[in-house]
């Protein structure tokens, strides 16, 4: 008997919390006012990365349909 198996990954630009940084041109990634990706789900914009975002037990997948 065949099984199939399927992974759902979460990944942190389609999460509903996750939104794009603020990022500036010729700064060094040192200096940057914020990570590449930003999670709004406390309401304070925290820096999270796609290995935080995979195993976050608060990812939401985001709604992206075009109304």
């Amino acid at each position: 008997m065949a099984k199939t198996a399927v992974a759902t990954l979460q990944t942190v630009w389609e999460c509903h919390w996750s939104q794009p940084d603020v990022r500036l041109t010729d700064v060094d990634e040192e200096q940057q006012p914020e990570w590449v990706w930003v999670c709004i789900r406390t309401g304070k914009r925290v820096g999270v990365d796609e290995a935080r975002c995979e195993n976050c037990r608060y990812w939401e997948r985001a709604d992206h349909r075009l109304n």
